[in-house]
């Protein structure tokens, strides 16, 4: 998809400069179909439904084909991945996303579509690549744990529509075959906060795991610094390796809330709750609360680069239906249990070409999502994490960037995990070559 993208930004080049003139423009009498209702830039769209700040970096391909407004978007990372301890390993991966999205002005409103695609369950496997301390997702009737799980071939699938209702509130529609509902921030690949980082948080399944959720409906009402929306959508998750959407038992019986603020043009506040239901294959009938919120700035670098960060918070209550656990019947499965996120990240760019990134994580996993398989499976355990990273662009053109970069991780564990990890200060590193738009 990026390669389409680049030969046709490169084709329709001599027409970019007069569409992204008109991106701002706010009038609907005069609005592009690049722009939003109420004259919001389409910058400040985020994955899904979600908001960024207006002065977030976006980095894309333009194209205008007729009447439609054509963007294209997303990232590859090509890494070597050493994770330490026995629950460790080493592999040559690739962690990647693309996006395209059209849009065009249709009776008084602005109606887009999107198509959302990932190459990583053809390259990882499905297993995804090591990640020490990761979770998330089954594969064979067992929980992948100190992995990352590959996201879907097909990562989303989505129409929306936006009209003016007046002349300071403006209507959302969002309805998607393969899509995000109203829960959660924008999600870590569509962060800029996160753009130079190939790895997903450890907190991924607190907080922002629903970005690609196979049935999806989506209304809200806005005005140019506040927006309120409700989903309603089907979370029932396949098993890794199931590229294909299932929609067998397939009920929109999960809902969710978000209210975003725009408190400034550099800062975005979200705040949201939901109730996911028979999420987990490998636990029917389980109910989950979800609550969190998340405040994403978006501020001026060094030498003319970006400064953007994101500070999430993410609580899950889940509530499990009467199981025997797959592996050992006499388990102990708690009735309900909690578990809480906090997650800062950021990514400092040093003039065009350079940016240092980094996250600090606290995650709260139980025994059960450490793919422990026997015992108290309801046993919690607080991890903490730091990261940081160097990324450099080594060639940047019009048509794209290729660069290079570097990451290191020290995990801090309770004593309780010593035996299970050997240590309680396990560490891991990667080296990457990626590759993006044009800035």
């Amino acid at each position: 998809m990026l390669a389409l993208a680049v030969s046709l930004s490169a084709a329709l080049e001599p027409s970019l400069a007069p569409l992204a003139a008109q991106h701002d423009m706010g009038r609907m009498a005069e609005m592009p179909a690049a722009s939003l209702p109420l004259g919001l830039a389409r910058a400040r769209a985020g994955s899904g439904t979600s908001w960024l700040p207006d002065s977030s970096p976006m980095p894309m391909f333009h194209a205008s084909v007729g009447e439609w407004a054509v963007m294209a978007h997303g990232a590859l990372f090509a890494q070597y991945d050493d994770q330490s301890t026995i629950h460790g390993g080493r592999q040559f991966g690739l962690s990647d996303w693309e996006m395209a999205t059209a849009l065009r002005a249709v009776g008084g409103g602005v109606i887009g579509a999107t198509l959302g695609t990932s190459l990583e369950s053809l390259a990882d496997g499905p297993r995804g690549y090591p990640e020490l301390l990761q979770t998330g997702g089954a594969y064979q009737d067992a929980r992948i744990a100190n992995r990352q799980h590959p996201h879907p071939a097909l990562m989303q699938l989505s129409v929306e529509y936006d009209k003016m209702l007046m002349p300071r509130l403006a209507l959302s529609t969002y309805a998607a075959a393969v899509g995000e509902p109203a829960i959660g921030p924008v999600a870590f690949p569509h962060r800029p906060s996160a753009s130079e980082d190939p790895f997903a948080p450890l907190a991924h399944h607190w907080e922002d795991a629903t970005h690609d959720q196979s049935g999806v409906l989506t209304a809200g009402i806005y005005t140019s610094r506040v927006k309120v929306e409700g989903s309603a959508f089907n979370a029932r998750e396949s098993q890794a390796g199931d590229d294909v959407p299932d929609y067998s038992g397939a009920r929109l019986d999960s809902y969710s809330g978000r209210l975003s603020v725009a408190a400034t043009g550099r800062v975005m506040v979200s705040a949201w709750a939901g109730y996911i239901f028979d999420h987990d294959p490998l636990d029917p009938a389980t109910g989950m609360q979800r609550y969190g919120a998340s405040l994403l700035t978006a501020l001026r670098g060094v030498a003319g680069g970006a400064w953007s960060s994101a500070l999430v918070w993410g609580l899950d209550v889940h509530h499990h239906g009467a199981r025997e656990h797959v592996h050992d019947p006499t388990a102990v499965v708690p009735s309900h249990h909690l578990g809480a996120s906090a997650l800062f990240e950021s990514t400092l760019e040093l003039g065009r070409n350079t940016a240092v990134f980094g996250r600090a994580e606290q995650v709260q996993k139980t025994a059960d999502d450490l793919g422990f398989l026997g015992g108290d499976l309801g046993q919690a355990f607080t991890i903490r994490e730091l990261s940081l990273g160097l990324a450099r662009d080594v060639v940047a053109t019009s048509r794209g960037r290729i660069g290079v970069g570097a990451r290191g991780t020290l995990a801090l564990l309770p004593e309780t995990l010593r035996i299970a990890y050997g240590t309680v200060t396990p560490l891991g590193g990667a080296v990457f070559f990626d590759l993006k738009p044009p800035r």
